[in-house]
Parts: C-alpha cells; structure tokens; sequence
C-alpha cells in the first residue's frame, strides 16, 4: 500500500501536542490497512474553507464538514481522504485517527446513510468495524 500524509503541520497548528509523529502514523495505518485491498492512499489535512469548497463541488452540499473520501480508481484501488484539522480542534487525537479510519472506510465501499431498514444495518456495519479499526490503531501507537 502507498500511502502519504499531505499537510500535517495544518494537523500539528491545532494538535501541538501529538503523541506520535506522522511516519509512525504511516506505518501503523499501512500495517492496520495491509489486509484491505487499497494500492494507494493520500491523507489530506486541510482547512474549514477548503474542506467547504470540495463539499459543495463534488456533495452540492454548501457546508463545512470534518472528512470527505473520494475513490479515486477501482482497480487499482486509491483513494483520497480529506480532514479538516479546524473541525477537529475541540476534539481529541483519537478523534482525528477516527476520521482517517472513517475515511478510510468509505474509499473501500463502507456506506452509513441510516434512513432506512437496509441502511441502518449498513451503518451499523461501518460503525463497528471502525471502532474495532481505531482501537487497534490506537493501541500499535500507545493511545
């Protein structure tokens, strides 16, 4: 899996106080991922303005949001994961590692719509695995 972080001293404006540098991120993502069938996956931190913009492109939703995950090919598999470091400001690290694995997720097909019957089980489906994704994650980074 190729996978770069893109803008991480956006990340570290509002996380001074890290606890794992960005390529120890690297290899626990790559390691946590390696059964999942992603070839490439860029990891984007951006800004609430920027993260709006991309929203209301590609959604037609005129709002800030904390991630959007694009697909960028099937076969190979790569994607690209947008995180807005402003967003996540009140919350934790765990929660930025959250929005990675979430991101992560949807590039690999992962939907949680929950409206109806289908969806919410669906969306249950996600939430479960992510939760089981960040503990592991959190756990190879001593969180």
């Amino acid at each position: 899996m190729n996978l770069a972080i893109y803008n991480w001293n956006l990340l570290e404006k509002y996380f001074s106080n890290l606890s794992f540098p960005k390529n120890m991120l690297i290899d626990v993502l790559k390691k946590e991922f390696s059964t999942f069938k992603i070839d490439s996956l860029n990891i984007v931190f951006t800004t609430k303005k920027h993260i709006k913009e991309l929203n209301k492109e590609f959604r037609q939703i005129d709002e800030t949001t904390d991630v959007l995950s694009f697909l960028l090919s099937e076969k190979p598999r790569e994607g690209e994961i947008y995180i807005c470091s402003e967003c996540a400001v009140e919350k934790d690290e765990k929660e930025i590692l959250r929005l990675i694995v979430h991101g992560c997720l949807h590039v690999l097909g992962y939907k949680h719509k929950g409206y109806f019957k289908e969806e919410s089980k669906e969306k249950e489906i996600m939430f479960v695995k992510q939760e089981e994704i960040l503990e592991n994650i959190c756990s190879n980074l001593n969180i």
